[in-house]
C-alpha cells in the first residue's frame, strides 16, 4: 500500500521488514526536496540510539568483587595478616588479642556481602540459613579452642552472651536499621512462628539441666547425662527444621514480595568468598582464643567479661552486620533467619 510523507508519496512496509521512511524535508528556500534516508532502528525506538552490550561475565566477576571490597571498613583488613603473625611469632598476648579482634570485623563484612550476593541466586531464606551456618561455625570454632584450652567458664559465658547478643542487640539494631528507611516492614509470619517455636525448645532444653541438678540426691554424672541428651535433641529439632524449611514447606517459606534483583556476582564467587572469609575469621579466632588466658592474667580482664561480652560480639560479628544491612534494604525475611 502507499502512504504519503509530506505530499510525496513512498511505499509502504511491513513491521516486520524494520526499515521505515523519515518524512521527506522541503526546503522552503531553494525548493529542493531532500531523498527520504533509510533507518535500520527498530520500531519504537529513536534512531541512531544503539544499546550497549551487556557486560560480560568476567567484568561483572571483578565489578562485583571490587564493590565487595571497596569499603572504608575493610582498611582494616591490614589487621588479618598482622593478627596471624602476631600468633605465629609470639608478639604478646595483647598484641594477639587485639589485632585478632579487630580483623574480624572486616571479615565479617565480607561474609556479609558474600551471603547477600548468594542469597539473590538461592533465595532469602536459604541465604539466611548459609549465613548463620557461616556464622555460627566460627562460634563452634571459638568453643572448641577454648574447651581444648580449659577456658569452661568462657565457653559458658560465650553461649549465654551469643544468645543475648542475637536476641536483644542483633535483631534489636535490625529492627532499628528497618525503621529509618521503611515505615512498615513486612515478613513471613509462618517463618517467624516456627523460629519462636525452636528458640523456646532451646530455651527449655538449655534450662533443663539447671532445673534438675536441684532434684534432692542428684549427681553430677546425672546432670551431664541430661545435658547431653538435651543437646542431641536440639540438634536433631534443628536438622528436622531445615527439612521442614526447605524440603517438604519450601513454598511457604519462600518470601512474599520478593523483587527481581541482578547478582552482584555469580553463585560460585559468592561461595568462594564466603570460604575465604569464613577460613581467615577460623585462624584469627583460633589466635584469639590462645590469647585469651595471657591477657586476663596480665591485664586483670575478667574472664567473664571477656566471654559474656567480647566473644560474642566477634562470632555474632558476621550475622550482625548482614542482618543490620538487609534489614535496612527490607528483606526482613533474610534478617529473620540470620539474627
Amino acid at each position: 500500500s502507499d502512504r504519503t510523507y509530506g505530499g510525496n508519496k513512498g511505499v509502504g512496509f511491513s513491521d516486520q521488514q524494520q526499515y521505515a521512511y523519515k518524512a521527506v524535508a522541503t526546503d522552503p528556500a531553494s525548493g529542493e526536496t531532500g531523498a527520504p534516508p533509510l533507518s535500520l532502528d527498530e520500531p519504537g525506538k529513536e534512531p541512531g540510539i544503539q544499546e550497549q552490550p551487556p557486560a560480560g561475565g568476567l567484568m561483572r566477576e571483578l565489578r562485583g568483587i571490587a564493590g565487595v571490597f571497596c569499603q572504608p571498613l575493610n582498611v582494616l583488613l591490614v589487621f588479618v595478616p598482622l593478627g596471624i603473625a602476631s600468633g605465629v611469632l609470639d608478639w604478646g598476648c595483647a598484641m594477639t588479642f587485639s589485632c585478632n579482634f579487630t580483623a574480624i570485623v572486616p571479615l565479617a563484612g565480607i561474609l556479609g556481602a558474600a551471603t547477600e550476593s548468594l542469597a539473590v541466586h538461592t533465595g532469602q531464606m536459604v541465604g539466611g540459613l548459609l549465613n548463620a551456618t557461616f556464622g555460627n561455625a566460627v562460634e563452634m570454632i571459638v568453643t572448641i579452642n577454648a574447651i581444648q584450652a580449659g577456658l569452661v567458664s568462657v565457653v559458658q559465658g560465650s553461649l549465654l552472651g551469643s544468645i543475648l547478643s542475637n536476641l536483644l542487640l542483633v535483631l534489636g539494631m535490625a529492627f532499628f536499621a528497618a525503621g529509618l528507611w521503611i515505615k512498615e516492614s513486612q515478613f513471613n509470619s509462618t517463618g517467624a512462628s516456627a523460629n519462636m517455636t525452636c528458640l523456646t525448645l532451646g530455651s527449655i532444653a538449655l534450662a533443663l539441666p539447671t532445673i534438675y541438678s536441684h532434684v534432692p540426691d542428684t549427681h553430677q554424672e546425672d546432670m551431664v547425662t541430661i545435658s547431653r541428651i538435651s543437646s542431641v535433641l536440639i540438634a536433631f529439632v534443628y536438622l528436622l527444621f531445615l527439612v521442614f524449611q526447605l524440603i517438604t514447606h519450601a513454598d511457604v517459606f519462600g518470601g512474599d514480595g520478593e523483587e527481581e534483583e541482578q547478582a552482584p556476582m555469580s553463585a560460585c564467587t559468592s561461595v568462594c568468598l564466603l570460604l575465604f572469609a569464613t577460613c581467615c575469621v577460623a585462624v584469627c579466632s583460633e589466635y584469639l582464643v590462645d590469647s585469651i588466658e595471657g591477657v586476663s592474667e596480665e591485664y586483670g580482664l575478667p574472664k567473664a567479661f571477656i566471654g559474656v561480652i567480647l566473644l560474642p560480639i566477634v562470632g555474632n560479628a558476621a550475622e550482625h552486620a548482614t542482618a543490620v544491612t538487609v534489614a535496612a534494604k527490607g528483606k526482613m525475611d533474610l534478617c529473620l533467619g540470620v539474627a
